[in-house]
C-alpha cells in the first residue's frame, strides 16, 4: 500500500492527544472530563469464508484476539471534544501467517471560536489487516469484502458555523476522503469535496438546511471525476430522545475514464441523478435505536470510477435486567455505475449493480462483575458481485469475547457523533 504518510499523521497527532487530556484535569478542575478503558481478549471463527473464496485454503478459520478500547471526552466551556480508539491484533489458530492489527479511530472536536462561530472536526480513521473481513457497521457506509488485502480507509471533515442570528447560521465545510488498499487488482481513491450553505432554525428541535457542493474525485493514472451538489434538508427532535433527519437533492458529474491507464485511452462522459438521505435514531436509559438509508453519488470503493451507492443500517439495542444487553444490526451496501458509463464498463449488467453486500449481526453483552464482561453473537455475511476484484460470498462468523475494565472516571464519555447533543438521560437532568 502507497502513499499511507498523510492519514498516518493523522493518526499520530490525534492519539498525541491523549496524554494531554489525561494531564489536563490533574491541572485544574473546571471541564468534565471521562476516560473508559477496556481490555478485550476472545476468538472468532468465520465459519465456510474459505469454501466461498478459492484464494484462501478451504476449512474454517479460527483467530485468536486481543485488543483495547479507548473512549474518552472533555467538556469545556467553550470547547468540547471526543476520542474513541481500538486497536485490536488477531492470528490464525491453524496459520501463524495470518496475523495483524486493526486499528478504528474516530475522533470530534466542536468548539466556539467566538461567541457567533463554531468550528466542528470530525475524524474517522479504519486501518484493517489482511484478515479482517468483516465487522458490524454503525453507520450507513459503502461495505464490501475484500480479497485478503491491507486495506485504510480516512474520512476528515472540517467545518465552521456562523451564526448571523438566533435562527440563521451560514454552513461552510470541507470533506477529505481517503481509500488505499494493497491489492493490485482494487484501486485506491482521494475525494476533496467542499459545500457552503445556510440552516434556519425553524422553532426548537426544527431546523432546515440547504447547501451546494462542489469536489473532486481522484485515481490516480485511471482519471477523475468533478463533482457538483445541491441539497436541502430538514432535522427536528420527536421528544426528548428521538431524532429524524431527511434529506434530497440532485448531483451532476463529469467524469474522465482511462480503463487502461493510459491518456489515449481516456473516454468522458457526464451524468445526473438524485440523492437523498433519512436517519432515525432513539435514545432512552435502556434501549437505543437507529435507522440510516442514503442514496449518493459515491468515490467507487475500490472500483477507480464514480459511482452511486445505496447504503442502508438499523440497530436496536436494550439491557434485559442489571446484567444483559441484547442487540441486533443489519447493514446493506450496493454500487451502481453511472447511466452514461455503462457502455464503457458492461460487466455491471443491466442495473449496473457491481456490488452488493448484506450482513446481519445478533450480539450480546453480559455483565459477570463490574470489572468483567463477557461479549458473543454471530454475524451472517453475504456479497455477490460482477467485478472480479471483490469475491462472491456467503459465510457465518461466531465471535466470543471476554471484556475487562482496566479504568474507568465513572461516567460513559460522549461518542465523536454525539458532541453538541444532549442524551435522554442528560436532558431529564436539565429540566
Amino acid at each position: 500500500m502507497k502513499g499511507r504518510s498523510a492519514s498516518e499523521w493523522i493518526r499520530t497527532a490525534l492519539l498525541g492527544l491523549v496524554p494531554l487530556l489525561l494531564a489536563r484535569p490533574l491541572v485544574g478542575a473546571e471541564g468534565q472530563f471521562r476516560l473508559l478503558l477496556d481490555g478485550e481478549a476472545g476468538l472468532r471463527d468465520d465459519g465456510n469464508y474459505g469454501l466461498q473464496n478459492l484464494a484462501v485454503s478451504q476449512r474454517n478459520e479460527t483467530l485468536a484476539r486481543a485488543g483495547l478500547d479507548l473512549q474518552l471526552s472533555y467538556a469545556l466551556q467553550r470547547l468540547n471534544l471526543a476520542l474513541g480508539y481500538a486497536p485490536s491484533y488477531e492470528r490464525s489458530v491453524h496459520d501463524a501467517s495470518l496475523s495483524g492489527t486493526t486499528h478504528r479511530l474516530d475522533f470530534g472536536l466542536l468548539g466556539d471560536l467566538t461567541r457567533t462561530l463554531q468550528l466542528d472536526v470530525h475524524d474517522r480513521l479504519l486501518k484493517t489487516p489482511n484478515l479482517d473481513l468483516y465487522a458490524p457497521a454503525a453507520t450507513p457506509d459503502t461495505t464490501v469484502v475484500t480479497r485478503r488485502g491491507d486495506q485504510l480507509n480516512n474520512t476528515a471533515d472540517v467545518s465552521f458555523n456562523q451564526a448571523f442570528s438566533h435562527r440563521a447560521t451560514l454552513l461552510i465545510g470541507v470533506t477529505h476522503d481517503l481509500h488505499q488498499y494493497q491489492d493490485a487488482n482494487l484501486h485506491d481513491s482521494e475525494a476533496l469535496t467542499g459545500r457552503i450553505g445556510a440552516a434556519f432554525d425553524l422553532t426548537r428541535g426544527q431546523r432546515v438546511e440547504a447547501a451546494a457542493g462542489i469536489g473532486r474525485y481522484d485515481y490516480k493514472q485511471l482519471g477523475s471525476s468533478d463533482i457538483r451538489t445541491l441539497g436541502i434538508a430538514y432535522a427536528t427532535d420527536l421528544g426528548r430522545s428521538n431524532h429524524v433527519r431527511i434529506e434530497g437533492g440532485v448531483y451532476s458529474v463529469s467524469s474522465t475514464v482511462q480503463p487502461s491507464g493510459t491518456p489515449a485511452a481516456a473516454e468522458r462522459f457526464t451524468d445526473q441523478g438524485w440523492r437523498g438521505a433519512l436517519q432515525l435514531a432513539g435514545e432512552r436509559r435502556l434501549f437505543h435505536w437507529n435507522l440510516g438509508l442514503s442514496h449518493d453519488i459515491s468515490p467507487g470503493a475500490g472500483l477507480g470510477r464514480a459511482v452511486t451507492a445505496d447504503n442502508a443500517f438499523a440497530g436496536v439495542s436494550t439491557a434485559v435486567g442489571r446484567h444483559l444487553t441484547l442487540g441486533l444490526d443489519g447493514n446493506g451496501s450496493r454500487q451502481r455505475d453511472l447511466g452514461a458509463a455503462r457502455t464503457a464498463f458492461p460487466q455491471g449488467g443491466n442495473d449496473g449493480a457491481l456490488t452488493e453486500f448484506a450482513a446481519g449481526t445478533a450480539r450480546f453483552g453480559w455483565a459477570l462483575t463490574q470489572t468483567f464482561r463477557l461479549d458473543g453473537g454471530y454475524s451472517r455475511v453475504w456479497q455477490r458481485s460482477a467485478v472480479p476484484a471483490f469475491a462472491n460470498l456467503s459465510y457465518a462468523r461466531y465471535f466470543l469475547s471476554l471484556v475487562f475494565r482496566i479504568y474507568s472516571t465513572g461516567e460513559t464519555p460522549v461518542a465523536p457523533e454525539n458532541l453538541g447533543r444532549l442524551s435522554a438521560d442528560e436532558k431529564s437532568d436539565s429540566q
